[in-house]
């Protein structure tokens, strides 16, 4: 006769040290895979980030290009306004038409600065300026960044105001042979035919302050632009030590 022998479900009790230890064991797997994840996320979030940084060496020196030729372009409009604003205040206007009419087809040209920023918006947008830990260098950047957004909306409420007088300068200029395509074919440069003028002091005085105008926005834009160099340089400077490290 087989005798059945039922198992036995009743362990002794363990210990404390047993029961520490094995608390103990599973505290240290789930902090070390803590650590190892943090680890491996900072990581990754380095390297994106020193990407990022060179990606924004780039645009910098993208944007030094862009700043010299804005800054070029200004300078030469300079004495143009000012040659403009001489001629009508010494009312020598029709005396010196065919120059005049070339200094005017010259200067009435409202330039929309654009300066792109795509990847100083993504570490924004990204949350990922937290991982710059050079303060200095963030404050450049973020400094940087106002600068440009300052100009482009200065300019673009001179633009404005310029545009909103321009009706009142179209009845008092004869612009009817302004950019002429057949003219502008045989190169830049070419002498608009202009009627002459006929103005009170009233009309006289606008066109004045129009490019007056045109005058301080030329000035306003050199200004900053010898400042966002300067501003370039030092952070392509900064941004060399950083990405060294």
């Amino acid at each position: 006769m087989e005798v059945h022998h039922h198992p036995d479900f009743h362990h002794k009790p363990k210990k404390h040290k047993e029961y520490f230890l094995e608390f103990l064991m599973i505290f240290l797997a789930v902090t070390m895979g803590f650590i190892a994840e943090n680890i491996r996320e900072h990581f990754i979030e380095t390297k994106i980030l020193h990407q990022n940084l060179e990606a924004y060496k780039e645009d910098l020196l993208q944007h030094k290009k862009i700043f010299l030729k804005i800054d070029s372009g200004f300078t030469k409009l300079l004495p143009v306004y000012d040659s403009i604003v001489t001629i009508f205040y010494e009312k020598n206007e029709n005396k010196e038409l065919p120059v005049l009419s070339r200094l005017l087809l010259a200067g009435q040209r409202n330039q929309v600065i654009i300066i792109n920023t795509p990847t100083y918006d993504q570490l924004i947008s990204s949350g990922s300026m937290r991982y710059v830990d050079n303060r200095e260098l963030k404050d450049s950047m973020a400094n940087y960044q106002a600068k440009i957004n300052s100009l482009i909306n200065y300019n673009d409420r001179l633009i404005s105001t310029l545009n909103n007088q321009l009706g009142e300068i179209g009845k008092i200029e004869d612009m009817h042979d302004f950019w002429n395509r057949n003219k502008s074919e045989r190169g830049y440069g070419y002498t608009p035919e202009m009627q002459p003028f006929s103005l009170s002091q009233e009309q006289r005085n606008f066109i004045i302050e129009y490019n007056r105008l045109f005058s301080v926005q030329a000035l306003y834009v050199t200004i900053r632009m010898h400042e966002l160099l300067n501003s370039n340089s030092s952070l392509v400077k900064m941004l060399d030590v950083e990405l060294k490290k």
